[in-house]
């Protein structure tokens, strides 16, 4: 495992620490996706939460299905606001959103990559056993320190990012037991 330093960003963190070797850059990605998606009701508010499903992020594109054409039409409005947004969220781990696209067609059967496990098979862990995993607190400290420089979060999204990252270790020193 590489030094960090302080100049590292979320995502040199996350690869440097967490998924390392060359094999798990899918892995890597994936828990981008799902950490950027895990923003998405701060992106477009709660108004649009329950009809728009993020799915996908692809060649600087997010992919978001939506649930009938005419929030497709509204939320198209505001598409530059949309991705001004989710680059505040999504470049601190290194992927930049330069265009949405919204597709209406199939609502129903998307699910994102946080109702999923990676390569669209449900993952099935022991939660009480990964839970544990006892994480290295000086990388614990590094992630506090990193998040909590983050300005355009608050303290509770803050606090939510930092487990989603440490549970992202646990369950990487689990796997690896």
């Amino acid at each position: 495992m590489r030094q960090i330093n302080d100049t590292s960003s979320i995502g040199d963190l996350i690869n440097s620490s967490v998924f390392g070797e060359k094999k798990d850059r899918k892995i890597n990605y994936v828990v981008k996706q799902s950490t950027i998606f895990s923003f998405w009701a701060n992106v477009v508010g709660q108004k649009f939460t329950k009809f728009t499903k993020p799915y996908n992020i692809k060649y600087s594109k997010l992919y978001v299905s939506v649930k009938s054409p005419v929030i497709v039409q509204e939320l198209s409005l505001y598409k530059s606001k949309l991705i001004e947004k989710i680059n505040s969220y999504s470049k601190p781990l290194g992927i930049e959103i330069k265009d949405i696209i919204f597709n209406y067609k199939n609502f129903s059967a998307t699910q994102t990559i946080t109702e999923k496990g990676i390569e669209d098979k449900l993952i099935e862990i022991d939660k009480s056993r990964i839970e544990e995993v006892v994480v290295d607190s000086a990388i614990e400290e590094k992630i506090k320190a990193k998040i909590d420089k983050l300005k355009f979060l608050n303290e509770k999204q803050k606090e939510n990012f930092i487990k989603k990252i440490l549970s992202t270790y646990q369950v990487k020193a689990f796997q690896e037991n």
